[in-house]
């Protein structure tokens, strides 16, 4: 009796350590239905989060939202970050929001690319969305290595998240007390039919030539980005205000 006892007790003690206290918690993801947006819209959603997500092809946004099929706390809209009064129409009509997770980018080396999606189109859906986010809220942004790590001919991309992380830390002191800013750098990540998971195919030699230079001789999860994303987003990092937090398998200590 004792034993099962003592079961017990550490079965509901690991359970309270691993709530992230997300439960109920509104949460808004961009670019839901492709690459770290998946992750991040599942991993919420294992957390109880009310979980709603944009992407602009409505096929994807449907066969993503049949994923969640048996639950009424995932919703998915069609719409273009790009579409500033789509994008308001949308906020507006999910209410107070608790977390929001910008996530959108071009990806692009091109600096008009970057410029329209990663810098102006995300600053604009940030503003959009901090009249909605409740009292000790969080907004994490996606940002990456790219915004600390010189890389030749992606200078526009790098640069423009340089400024977004810039811009984020700036409104994580404006908005102190009332919503935490962060944003999560990964490095390359595998994710299914991306970028790296298309050069994986096309060029398998070369593939395996990057995974080899790193420290962990491969490339990080969505999941284990969305995992770190989670965490900083809830109530348990209430004093992590203003970082960036590198996910990255230790590539920037080479």
């Amino acid at each position: 009796m004792s034993r099962f006892v003592d079961t017990y007790i550490l079965r509901l003690t690991l359970e309270h350590l691993m709530d992230l206290d997300l439960k109920r918690k509104v949460v808004i993801v961009t670019g839901g239905t492709k690459g770290i947006g998946v992750s991040l819209v599942r991993s919420f959603m294992r957390e109880g989060a009310h979980v709603h997500f944009c992407a602009r092809n409505i096929d994807d946004v449907k066969a993503f939202e049949s994923e969640f099929e048996t639950s009424d706390r995932v919703k998915g809209k069609a719409l273009d970050i790009n579409d500033p009064r789509g994008f308001s129409q949308w906020v507006e009509s999910i209410g107070d929001v608790d977390v929001f997770i910008p996530n959108v980018s071009a990806l692009s080396d091109s600096w008009e690319q970057a410029s329209q999606i990663d810098l102006f189109a995300t600053v604009s859906n940030i503003k959009m969305v901090i009249p909605h986010m409740t009292q000790g809220s969080a907004i994490t942004y996606i940002g990456s290595i790219s915004s600390c790590l010189p890389s030749k001919d992606s200078e526009g991309y790098g640069a423009i998240k340089a400024a977004m992380t810039h811009y984020v830390k700036s409104l994580a002191l404006t908005h102190a007390g009332k919503i935490r800013f962060n944003i999560v750098a990964p490095s390359s990540t595998l994710t299914p039919r991306g970028q790296w998971d298309k050069f994986k195919n096309s060029n398998p030699e070369r593939f395996t030539e990057k995974e080899s230079k790193l420290p962990l001789h491969r490339l990080a999860t969505p999941e284990e980005v969305a995992n770190v994303v989670t965490f900083i987003s809830s109530p348990l990092a209430s004093y992590v205000v203003g970082e960036t937090i590198h996910v990255n398998g230790g590539e920037l200590i080479l």
